[in-house]
């Protein structure tokens, strides 16, 4: 009975802090997400790879989610402290001053960057042909909702800062990716990492 009671509590742990991406697929992990004005939350936009005809990090591409972020993180009172962008995902270390501005500010970056892709010719579609006559449908850029994570405590949040910096570095090439992630990395990599 204890051993049962154990696990109920580490399966409510994992929702505590967290919320979107594959946790919503879980029935704890639909309830609402937790946002924080003073601890920093880490965030996390993951595309349909299938969908993207170029990666986010084309050069149109890279300009325009930069200015997105930028110009609504101004407007809703957001602090970036970091931004990672690669070929399939987008991670973001953030500040919300406000949790109705946080939200908003999910919601429009979403929106905002899957419209200007589809403006610009960055998402493919798909033929329907089960109507009379065959359509167009644009795909899906997310793939999920966006997964936030409301980081506690120094040792987390130093975790996440190498975390987002080495997803930068591995974007730009300077190294190489492995399945360890930061605790395979050599000393001369870890000197890459915040040089």
């Amino acid at each position: 009975m204890g051993h049962q009671q154990l696990q109920l509590t580490k399966t409510h742990w994992q929702f505590r802090y967290n919320h979107g991406g594959i946790l919503r697929k879980k029935r704890q992990g639909r309830k609402a997400r937790p946002i924080s004005t003073r601890a920093p939350i880490h965030l996390v936009f993951k595309t349909n790879v299938n969908s993207l005809r170029r990666g986010l990090r084309s050069p149109l591409g890279y300009f325009l989610i930069h200015s997105i972020v930028k110009k609504y993180a101004r407007r809703f009172f957001v602090k970036i402290e970091q931004v990672a962008i690669n070929h399939d995902h987008l991670h973001l270390m953030v500040r919300f001053s406000r949790r109705s501005q946080g939200l908003y500010f999910l919601r429009v970056v979403a929106g905002q960057i899957a419209q200007e892709f589809q403006k610009n010719g960055f998402l493919k579609s798909a033929v329907v042909t089960d109507t009379p006559e065959a359509t167009q449908k644009v795909l899906k850029l997310w793939k999920h909702r966006p997964f936030t994570r409301v980081i506690q405590g120094w040792r987390s949040y130093l975790t996440v800062r190498n975390y987002i910096q080495l997803n930068k570095k591995e974007a730009s090439g300077q190294i190489r990716y492995k399945p360890q992630r930061l605790r395979g990395l050599s000393s001369s990599e870890w000197e890459i990492l915040w040089e």
